[in-house]
């Protein structure tokens, strides 16, 4: 394994190879506690994981029953790996120093040996451009029913957690504008006819367009999330329940992916 770089290393590092935008796809990010070989080791598998289903756009690889036994052999495949203080800027406090601060972990992994795993797993590097993804979704919370918008004013914080799904498997989302919505009827959102959402996503410049409903189940407790991709090779539904935003916005991105990866 190459030399740890220093902190707060430029995300340019790797810009100057031919395959730049594509590096990106090999490289993954968990959270741990100290920069210290005894936290870092063990994050290997989990950070493979995750660079696994961005290379590939399948959220489901480590179901594989090949998977686990390459999770162990992962740090082979670790190029270079960088932190970043999640605290930069506060003052060091306490005994320990850094020892308990937590750190963003960068794992950039080599090209071949990732691809060489996916191919023993059955699955192929998805590289290149990736599908723009348009997002219409309908959320009633305990308080309200609004479609999720770019400008509107509520579901700030539902928009930064869709983003942070958009850049786990790297595929770029667009929101609509409330001028865009208006003329919908969120009662009527599945009832609308494949022309009228093939329009709405033309005038965003999305390659696909995603609907869905997230709902607040107070029995569940947790967010009932409904998605489809009604205009894509597969238009049937998919579901998750009792879980956070977070985690129902990772199933819309990580579905739509496995849904709109190339076919072998």
């Amino acid at each position: 394994m190459k030399k740890p770089l220093l902190m707060l290393l430029s995300w340019f590092a790797f810009g100057g190879t031919a395959h730049a935008n594509d590096d990106l796809l090999y490289r993954s990010s968990v959270i741990v506690t100290g920069d210290r070989e005894e936290t870092r080791v063990p994050a290997i598998p989990q950070g493979f994981e995750l660079a696994a289903q961005k290379l590939t756009g399948n959220p489901d690889i480590a179901h594989n029953p090949a998977f686990a036994s390459l999770a162990t052999g992962a740090p082979v495949m670790v190029w270079s790996y960088t932190y970043h203080d999640r605290m930069f800027g506060t003052p060091i406090h306490d005994e320990q120093g850094t020892r308990d601060r937590p750190f963003d972990l960068t794992f950039q992994f080599d090209r071949k040996r990732m691809d060489h795993a996916m191919a023993l797993l059955g699955e192929m590097p998805w590289l290149g451009a990736r599908p723009k993804l348009a997002l219409l979704v309908e959320v009633t919370d305990m308080a309200r029913s609004y479609m999720l918008a770019a400008d509107g004013v509520h579901g700030s914080d539902l928009r930064s957690s869709f983003e942070d799904a958009s850049t786990r498997f790297a595929i770029p989302i667009i929101f609509a504008k409330e001028a865009d919505l208006s003329a919908i009827a969120q009662d009527k959102v599945d009832a609308m006819s494949h022309e009228s959402l093939a329009r709405l996503q033309s005038r965003l410049g999305a390659d696909a367009i995603l609907v869905g409903h997230l709902d607040w189940e107070t029995n569940e407790p947790g967010w009932h999330a409904v998605w489809r991709l009604p205009l894509g090779p597969d238009g049937r539904k998919w579901e998750v329940a009792g879980v956070n935003f977070d985690a129902a916005f990772r199933s819309a991105i990580g579905g739509a992916a496995k849904r709109l990866r190339p076919t072998k």
